[in-house]
């Protein structure tokens, strides 16, 4: 059936309406204290800047930290503490606190020669490289006021974000291919959750089942995607199902909702506000999200989770947001 346009328009102001009332229901329910929350594509942020959330912040500030990749755990970490000294000592200078500024410089000075081995003037100069660079990206002039949960970061560039090319999305093996035993479980994993959802459980027993299946959709669906002949590589695309996984299951979200029937405000909350606070990334890289989950909803649906009708109705829900999804990116990023 061919989709009537200005019924999607329709239905996606309705989603995005209905999204805003539910957040300033949250707020009121939960939070009595707090200042409405928007989501963060409707942050104004002042010309040549994006709104980000604190800890996307942090790490995007800490990215001279990681041009040799951590080797373990361990010294990520140490990186991580490091990148947040220096954001303190760069704080202090920009609020002109010498009396702050004095006691995190003593502390980056001797992490800066344990985590990285400098010292002297090589030291001295990352020091003042890290202070400038935090100046540069987050003017104290023009952040938000407190309690802001997100600040302002400069764009360093202006990127071309063209429509995703849907012609890459294509399968060898059009038949479906029946569930083996290890996508059984999986499924009766996502099936027992739900039943969890519905009746109430111990939370420490429903937290444990939603990280595992987390962890297993990726693989699954990747071994799905190779075994369908899929076109394009399906490391592009797998990394995108367990974020969407963690909000539906593990966000604190007003309503009761499935992976097979997630309401349209929902998507659009995904989209519009959880996905670009949670994911950093290149900005092109955001577009595979939408054509990403139609896929793994036929995957869900190939596996017996969603009815035939469950999966066409995401997948259609997905198509709609898909172009408004865009337009966010391209006001974003461009």
């Amino acid at each position: 059936m061919k989709k009537n346009k200005k019924e999607i328009v329709k239905r996606q102001a309705k989603a995005k309406d209905k999204a805003k009332k539910k957040r300033q229901l949250r707020l009121v329910k939960k939070q009595p204290r707090f200042i409405e929350r928007p989501p963060i594509t409707e942050m104004e942020a002042p010309k040549g800047f994006i709104a980000i959330s604190m800890s996307q912040a942090i790490m995007e500030y800490a990215q001279p930290l990681m041009e040799t990749n951590p080797a373990d755990i361990s010294e990520l970490n140490r990186k991580m503490e490091l990148a947040s000294s220096l954001w303190n000592l760069a704080t202090s200078k920009q609020k002109n606190n010498a009396d702050e500024y004095a006691g995190w410089m003593k502390k980056v000075r001797t992490d800066v020669r344990s985590v990285l081995s400098l010292d002297g003037e090589e030291m001295d100069r990352f020091i003042e490289e890290m202070v400038q660079r935090h100046i540069y990206l987050f003017p104290e002039e023009i952040q938000p006021a407190p309690p802001s949960m997100f600040m302002y970061m400069r764009k360093d560039a202006s990127y071309l974000i063209r429509p995703f090319d849907h012609s890459r999305i294509g399968f060898k093996v059009e038949k479906s291919i029946d569930p083996d035993e290890e996508d059984q479980r999986f499924i009766e994993k996502i099936r027992e959750l739900d039943d969890h959802m519905q009746k109430g459980t111990n939370y420490d027993v429903y937290e444990r089942l939603a990280i595992s299946i987390e962890e297993e959709s990726a693989p699954l669906f990747k071994k799905w995607l190779i075994a369908k002949g899929f076109n394009d590589d399906p490391e592009e695309y797998i990394h995108c199902v367990d974020i969407y996984m963690t909000f539906i299951y593990r966000y604190m979200l007003d309503d009761l909702i499935l992976l097979k029937s997630v309401p349209d405000e929902y998507l659009m909350e995904f989209f519009e506000d959880y996905l670009l606070r949670k994911v950093m990334c290149k900005p092109f890289e955001y577009l595979y999200w939408p054509p990403s989950l139609k896929l793994f909803y036929r995957f869900l649906g190939e596996k017996g989770y969603t009815s035939p009708l469950q999966t066409a109705t995401m997948i259609e829900a997905l198509d709609a947001i898909e172009p408004h999804f865009l337009e966010i990116l391209q006001e974003r990023y461009q």
